[in-house]
């Protein structure tokens, strides 16, 4: 075993009843006369049973347990992304509010981290051609629920192909192009 997981456990189950928590000491398996052991421990003796070689632990993997932590992480990490995408994109604090739950400040403060800054007054309102591009994607990208991610997503899609910064505009549902070409 390796020794610094063994500390790592001492240190854990050591806190743990000084906290009085018996629980998660249990939860670790350790017994109560064990317990008694551990709490009674100079720190010489912690240090010199840290370093013991002998294999006193045994770990085990919660597999289903992990893959759904590996899921909610994956989730987490492409909302953080979506969040960042649609500041990067300019999106407003009622949008951001309205999607994500943020507050002013928290907007605020995610952009001066990405180093989005926000000119005052109002919004650029768009030219009159690139309104009606804006509304042709959108009516042959539109999905039923337009308080949805999709449809965020696609909102997001519109504003990258028109502001130049996607290279291929986003796909059509039947995978036709055509009504971009009158772009």
């Amino acid at each position: 075993m390796i020794p610094s997981l063994n500390y790592a456990v001492l240190i854990d189950a050591l806190q743990a009843l000084k906290e009085g928590n018996i629980r998660h000491c249990e939860a670790l398996g350790f017994t109560y006369n064990e317990m008694e052991a551990i709490n009674t421990l100079s720190m010489d003796e912690l240090f010199i049973l840290s370093r013991a070689s002998a294999q006193f632990l045994q770990v085990t993997i919660q597999h289903e347990v992990l893959r759904q932590l590996l899921a909610l992480a994956r989730q987490e990490m492409q909302q953080q992304q979506r969040i960042n995408r649609a500041i990067a994109l300019g999106g407003s604090i009622e949008l951001l509010s309205q999607f994500f739950g943020l507050s002013s400040a928290e907007i605020s403060a995610r952009r001066r981290f990405i180093g989005i800054s926000v000119s005052q007054g109002r919004t650029r309102i768009p030219d009159e051609e690139t309104d009606a591009a804006i509304w042709l994607q959108w009516e042959h990208l539109r999905p039923a629920n337009i308080l949805s991610m999709e449809a965020l997503d696609i909102m997001m899609d519109i504003t990258e192909t028109l502001s130049g910064k996607s290279k291929d505009p986003p796909p059509l549902p039947d995978g036709n192009l055509e009504p971009y070409h009158a772009l």
